[in-house]
């Protein structure tokens, strides 16, 4: 696919998350891999990180239809969703004794500011997939899934030797409506030992 056919394919789904009343394309990213994977079910209590501006909340908002609880956390701000708490934090920062409640699944789209040097590109996703997996290990229940963000490289082999250590099941995910040239790919671990 040529990067004038990708374009396309990513105004395709800006256009259509406008038209479905989404806040972002990643909306279908995660509508994709639900799909696929199942992992957003009523009665689960669900984090969304980085959740600004808040497609994927509103994805999940939808699943849940009043069940269960989702808590968004970014250090943006994110207008209100319905049946969303929205706590403004950065992740390093967050206080998990304000949950008070197991959590079934954590989910992440993440990704650093692109500075187009692989390097450290790589190095600040890495960064903020600790942040995140430690996070993962605070809240996530036995049995929990996770679902991240990543780069191929370094960042996925990095994070594929962490989710191993922690879930039964691991799963490489690349949505339809990810852009075919993107170095983007979501990495599910399934059933936290």
């Amino acid at each position: 696919m040529s990067k004038s056919e990708s374009y396309f394919s990513g105004e395709k789904y800006n256009l259509k998350a406008k038209k479905l009343g989404y806040r972002s394309r990643a909306a279908f990213k995660l509508i994709d891999i639900n799909k696929k994977e199942n992992i957003l079910r009523k009665n689960l209590n669900i984090i969304d990180l980085g959740s600004a501006p808040g497609g994927w909340s509103q994805v999940i908002s939808k699943e849940l239809n009043g069940t269960g609880s989702i808590i968004a956390i970014d250090i943006l701000d994110m207008p209100k969703i319905k049946d969303v708490k929205f706590i403004k934090s950065d992740l390093r920062e967050f206080d998990q004794n304000k949950l008070n409640q197991p959590i079934d699944v954590v989910i992440s789209d993440i990704a650093p500011n692109i500075s187009g040097v692989r390097f450290i590109d790589d190095t600040n996703m890495i960064d903020l997939l600790e942040i995140e997996l430690s996070i993962v290990d605070k809240t996530l229940v036995k049995g929990g899934n996770f679902l991240a963000k990543c780069f191929e490289g370094r960042s996925t082999e990095f994070l594929s030797k962490e989710i191993n250590k922690r879930f039964k099941i691991i799963k490489r995910l690349k949505p339809d409506s990810s852009r075919k040239i993107s170095k983007e790919i979501y990495l599910l671990g399934l059933n936290k030992n």
